[in-house]
């Protein structure tokens, strides 16, 4: 077995200066680590308990009984935190605090919260005081989309680690995939995986389908086919997610920027917008975006989507 931060792909650059920290003893003790999901954080992270708590090596050795109880997330001295339901609760804050009390246990000491942006208030007040002065030989790592879910006297107290999205060709090494997903999966495995997923390529299929009728039928707004995939909202979401990346690639090709366009299997539908003028796709991406914000503020989905039709069609 090799150590896990081996196998990482797209952030050796981050995991040796904080292997070499370690291995100059001037660690920090807590990290923030941040950006998209699905891109190697949370590896990263366990990748380096597996060097804190290895008795051979500072840098981890991947060999010893250590760093496989590690790898196997079953080393007594490793915690890692996810959200029970959809938070981080109180009670696992209290367990956290009744390990790191515990005498018996000698060596450092690694706590993991991933998705620690989901910590309610109760929660992280209860763990403010730890993580601003963990004691001696305690690390943790608190993962999340960005700093902006983690109160600001935590966030001033960690040492913020900004990871970046993969390359298409990180994501080719790992994942067989067509192109079209390779480029629309935004650098993230997670992401990726969820494309090439039966009911995503179906949901994908349906905002092609719909995206046509609408820039074809002027009687869009009393065309039933498109209601019943719009009752649900995060699928509405999802829809018009879709359809702001087929205007985008329009615009791609109107500056003949083709190596930019993600959706490469959908040239016809891209041609065809790429007939519109580059001011109308700008509204189009912007109104796409601002249906989303209203369908996850509980907005009525048909409502919504009857409102950017109307106002396309003041754009024509």
């Amino acid at each position: 077995m090799k150590r896990l931060v081996d196998f990482i792909l797209g952030h050796q650059g981050i995991i040796q200066k904080m292997i070499e920290s370690f291995e100059a003893g001037k660690p920090g003790q807590t990290y923030l680590f941040v950006g998209p999901s699905g891109i190697g954080k949370r590896t990263t992270a366990i990748g380096l308990a597996q060097a804190l708590l290895c008795p051979q090596s500072k840098s981890g050795c991947g060999k010893c009984p250590s760093c496989f109880r590690v790898a196997n997330g079953q080393h007594e001295n490793l915690r890692i935190i996810e959200p029970s339901g959809a938070s981080i609760k109180m009670e696992q804050a209290k367990e956290v605090l009744e390990f790191l009390s515990l005498k018996s246990l000698g060596g450092n000491r690694v706590i993991i919260f991933d998705q620690a942006n989901t910590m309610n208030p109760q929660t992280s007040n209860a763990l403010l005081k730890t993580l601003e002065e963990p004691p001696e030989g305690t690390f943790f790592f608190l993962i999340a989309p960005s700093v902006a879910g983690i109160l600001p006297t935590i966030r001033s107290r960690s040492r913020i680690v900004r990871f970046k999205p993969l390359s298409i060709e990180d994501l080719g090494r790992r994942v067989k995939a067509p192109a079209w997903a390779l480029k629309s999966a935004g650098g993230s495995f997670e992401k990726l995986n969820q494309l090439q997923d039966g009911p995503e390529l179906e949901l994908r299929q349906k905002s092609v389908d719909i995206l046509n009728v609408f820039l074809k039928d002027d009687d869009f707004i009393v065309n039933d086919m498109w209601r019943s995939e719009f009752k649900d909202r995060l699928q509405g979401q999802r829809l018009l997610s879709y359809w702001a990346g087929f205007f985008k690639d329009a615009i791609f090709l109107q500056e003949n920027a083709k190596s930019q366009i993600s959706n490469i299997d959908q040239a016809p539908l891209i041609k065809t917008l790429a007939e519109c003028n580059r001011e109308m796709l700008l509204k189009l991406i912007q109104m796409a975006f601002q249906a989303e914000q209203a369908l996850s503020a509980n907005r009525d989905p048909q409502l919504v989507m009857e409102e950017y039709f109307v106002h396309s069609k003041e754009l024509r």
